[in-house]
């Protein structure tokens, strides 16, 4: 679901963003540090950070809060893989550990009793009341702040940080004459970024070749793979395999409302199971033509082997990883160039970190107003500085990021807002941001399209095993019960 940054791309990426200050939108007049008013409680907050390199950017953002504020915080830096189980301990078992907590847009729902709303907390500590974090919102894309809401439109926190999966590709080699003449030749039609699951899996046959082969009419020397694939066991299969059934038109659950819109439950449809199915056999099948070590694989692995020159396409890569793709191999030759698109059918997982106030914390007011300064134009603004995805529209929509002398750097930004805004008709529907036991769920997916992809279970026996292990998942910990 989530990469996690670190320190060397902010280093890169200092060196290489030397951006003028160019006209900004009206949101740097909306909220800053001067807007916050006295707080009278001086009571210490804690506030965690994810570890990888995000924290050396926020960090001086929160001493600003601290001089301003005259309130001391504490951060506690913590791995993405632990954040989850530690601050959950924390939150159900009232203990006032942290005044604020990172969550997950799909953990939302499941914590949202732990959670102040945003409004709740405007009305006690703005002076515009309601009206201002309304205004404030605003900024933020739609689609991320449904998923910072719980399925009633409640929404919890400041989103931060944001993850969209995005096809990465060698354009040199999509441009290339005799490239694209050999592939309308073998396959009828030209060659572009696929733009459905069928056309990507043309293209990673057709850019599979043996060492001695030739790619732009040179002699390769060494085997080269059309994809590489995140097939391990971590978070990021189910994401790449959720893209494929998302953009088929299924649902791992679809969500089940009333006709003035009140949630009632869950169902897979026969359809759904159906789709689910032909989701596992595609993966399974664009296996054959992925990067050896793809079954073990995360993020960092297609990277590394997009880079190195030993494949064609990434993909469904999280765009936070586009920064990095370019630092070409020795092996890869003159003239490489990354290209960015849609994943095939536009409708991958968009997901993203919020900042919301825990009920238990010492000092909700502190606390809203340090969530507020995190998610403000100016945070934001030094956030794509420093090589990571903001949340807020009006900052990667600013023109000088589209300088074509930062392509490599920030070619990710159209995609990103194409896939918004093609998923944002979606997003109220998805299993991810309705079921308040998805940190649940989510683990359990994880171990499931793993066992799929490597062949433990076949795609029908990983249909089954959804259903079952769903179903007994969100009856326990959901709060919707499971519709036939």
């Amino acid at each position: 679901m989530k990469k996690s940054a670190v320190v060397a791309l902010a280093v890169v990426m200092g060196a290489l963003l030397v951006l003028t200050t160019g006209q900004v939108f009206s949101a740097q007049k909306a909220f800053n540090l001067d807007d916050i008013p006295e707080i009278e409680n001086k009571t210490p907050l804690t506030l965690p950070l994810e570890a990888g390199g995000e924290e050396d950017t926020l960090i001086p953002f929160v001493k600003q809060f601290e001089e301003k504020t005259g309130i001391p915080v504490n951060t506690e830096v913590m791995l993405f893989a632990v954040m989850y189980g530690k601050e959950n301990i924390e939150l159900v078992g009232g203990t006032g550990a942290y005044d604020i907590v990172i969550v997950e847009a799909s953990w939302t729902n499941e914590w949202a009793p732990y959670l102040f709303s945003l409004e709740e907390l405007a009305e006690k500590y703005e002076p515009e009341g309601v009206e201002a974090v309304r205004r404030d919102l605003v900024y933020l894309d739609a689609g991320l702040r449904r998923m910072a809401s719980t399925r009633e439109g409640v929404i919890y926190g400041w989103p931060y940080e944001c993850y969209t999966l995005m096809n990465m590709h060698r354009a040199d080699v999509f441009e290339h004459p005799r490239e694209r003449a050999n592939f309308r030749r073998r396959y009828g039609y030209e060659l572009a970024p696929a733009k459905i699951w069928d056309q990507l899996r043309d293209q990673a046959e057709f850019f599979t070749r043996k060492k001695g082969d030739k790619l732009k009419g040179e002699v390769l020397t060494h085997d080269l793979y059309g994809l590489a694939l995140m097939a391990g066991r971590f978070p990021h299969v189910q994401d790449q395999i959720g893209a494929i059934l998302w953009g088929m038109g299924g649902h791992w659950a679809k969500i089940v409302r009333d006709e003035n819109g009140k949630p009632l439950g869950f169902r897979i449809s026969e359809q759904d199971k159906t789709l689910l199915k032909a989701t596992f056999e595609t993966y399974v099948d664009l296996l054959q033509f992925a990067s050896p070590g793809s079954l073990n694989a995360f993020w960092d692995f297609v990277m590394a082997q997009f880079s190195a020159g030993n494949i064609i396409i990434a993909p469904a890569l999280y765009d936070s990883c586009y920064p990095w793709m370019s630092a070409w191999g020795p092996d890869v030759g003159p003239g490489a160039r990354i290209g960015g698109a849609p994943t095939p059918m536009t409708q991958p997982y968009c997901g993203n970190f919020h900042f919301a106030v825990a009920r238990d914390g010492k000092n909700p007011e502190g606390a809203y107003w340090l969530a507020k300064w995190m998610g403000s134009y100016e945070v934001h603004k030094a956030w794509i500085e420093a090589g990571f995805i903001p949340s807020r529209r009006d900052v990667v929509e600013e023109p000088m990021y589209r300088k074509p002398e930062l392509h490599e750097k920030l070619g990710w930004i159209p995609t990103m807002l194409e896939t918004w805004d093609y998923q944002y008709p979606f997003v109220n529907n998805y299993l991810h941001f309705n079921s308040a036991a998805f940190g649940k769920i989510y683990d359990f997916m994880t171990e499931l399209c793993h066992d799929v992809a490597r062949g433990a279970l076949t795609p029908q026996e990983g249909v089954d095993e959804w259903v079952k292990t769903f179903t007994e998942l969100q009856t326990k910990f959901g709060q919707l019960p499971v519709l036939k």
